[in-house]
């Protein structure tokens, strides 16, 4: 220091130095007891010891239901609705009545068609009478030529008589064709007469709308009094022996399936349900924006209120794979859209990225990143960096 200046003496710690500084000590050691609760403690886990095994892979698509025999009931005429004998759900046969359009001018056209067909077999019935009266009088005529051609060598008969019984013969043939063509023609009137009653009563037929098919009415698009045009849909029928779910794989499967093979179905009306099936025939054409092909799927039975265009899914069961490694699906836990399992080693847990294969029900198979005999922290929302874990370890 230097000389004739005082100096300050030392600075003594203030209050709130000393009240922090007896603080520290505390808070380390609750930090260190914290610290040691979540790396030292070992956390009781379910672990799951991954042994080679075998797997049986499906694959999972959404589809709709469908019906492989199906109808849309229209007419073929245009008209008034005047009877709707069948509703939704009802059950129908081929060759039922469902429909009735008005047909009153069809059956007046009918009617008139027919009284023609009458007067023309009428008309046949007179022409054949001329015939055969003509054929009688060309008849008589020749036998009155011939005993005038058996008179003359004797001079019994003149040649004026001869005469005129050649005109007669000659006369009575032009009369039999005449007959003949008459009859003709009243035969071909006859047939055409026919002919038109057969279409008037076809188109009278087409008032009345039959089913045409075997099954069930799934839709009623149309009400009584309703004016329908031709093509337009009354009613919709399919058949439930032939409902399918058509469902949509991606092409990358389409080799891994066949006709034949099991299939499970649940629908989103029934979650807890599930039905069993087979698959019935493959699409033979991939989509060109969505690259996914369909299956068509047959249950074993439908669910219990079932209806076209439900929603449902299908899980096709594939070949099984022999010696691959896999673990349950809800032990894969993602980072950064990767796939990873929390690893146990030095019974401590780590995360491991994965690449994963097959899928198998609850199970998918790991083709890199894990090893034979590796332990996994089945539940991942349990696990972070470096936690301790108590090994009660089993197999899947």
């Amino acid at each position: 220091p230097r000389p004739g200046v005082m100096q300050r003496p030392p600075s003594r710690p203030t209050g709130r130095r000393r009240l922090l500084a007896t603080l520290a000590i505390p808070v380390a050691l609750l930090a260190s007891a914290l610290l040691a609760l979540r790396y030292a403690v070992p956390r009781p886990v379910d672990l799951i010891g991954v042994y080679q095994g075998v797997l049986e892979p499906t694959i999972a698509g959404p589809g709709t239901l469908d019906a492989i025999n199906k109808a849309s009931v229209s007419a073929s005429i245009q008209g008034l609705i005047t009877a709707l004998h069948v509703d939704q759900n009802d059950v129908v046969h081929a060759g039922d009545v469902l429909a009735e359009v008005n047909a009153r001018d069809l059956k007046a056209q009918l009617d008139a068609s027919s009284a023609s067909l009458e007067a023309a077999r009428k008309a046949v019935e007179v022409a054949q009478a001329d015939q055969r009266r003509a054929e009688a009088t060309l008849a008589n005529a020749r036998s009155t030529l011939a005993r005038q051609q058996e008179l003359a060598p004797t001079g019994a008969s003149s040649q004026s008589t001869m005469e005129t019984a050649e005109t007669s013969v000659q006369q009575a043939e032009a009369d039999v064709a005449k007959a003949q063509s008459t009859k003709r023609q009243a035969e071909a009137q006859a047939v055409s007469a026919a002919a038109t009653v057969e279409a008037n009563r076809a188109q009278l037929d087409k008032a009345t709308i039959r089913a045409p098919i075997d099954g069930v009415v799934v839709s009623r698009n149309l009400n009584l009094g309703d004016t329908v045009s031709p093509g337009t849909t009354i009613l919709e029928i399919a058949d439930p022996s032939s409902v399918v779910l058509s469902a949509r794989f991606d092409e990358s499967a389409i080799a891994s399936v066949a006709a034949g093979q099991k299939v499970t179905l649940s629908f989103t009306s029934e979650t807890k349900t599930v039905i069993s099936g087979k698959v019935l025939r493959i699409g033979r054409q991939v989509d060109s924006e969505t690259r996914e092909f369909t299956l068509d799927v047959s249950p074993d039975r439908l669910p219990k209120n079932w209806s076209i265009g439900q929603r449902g899914t299908a899980v096709v069961a594939l070949a099984g794979l022999d010696g691959v490694l896999a673990v349950p699906s809800a032990a894969i836990a993602r980072r950064d859209g990767r796939a990873g399992l929390w690893v146990v080693k030095d019974d401590r847990a780590g995360w491991r990225s994965v690449t994963l294969g097959a899928l198998g029900g609850t199970h998918v198979e790991v083709i890199d990143g894990l090893h034979d005999g590796d332990l996994v922290v089945a539940d991942p929302e349990k696990a972070f960096p470096f936690m301790r874990v108590r090994q009660e370890s089993r197999k899947p």
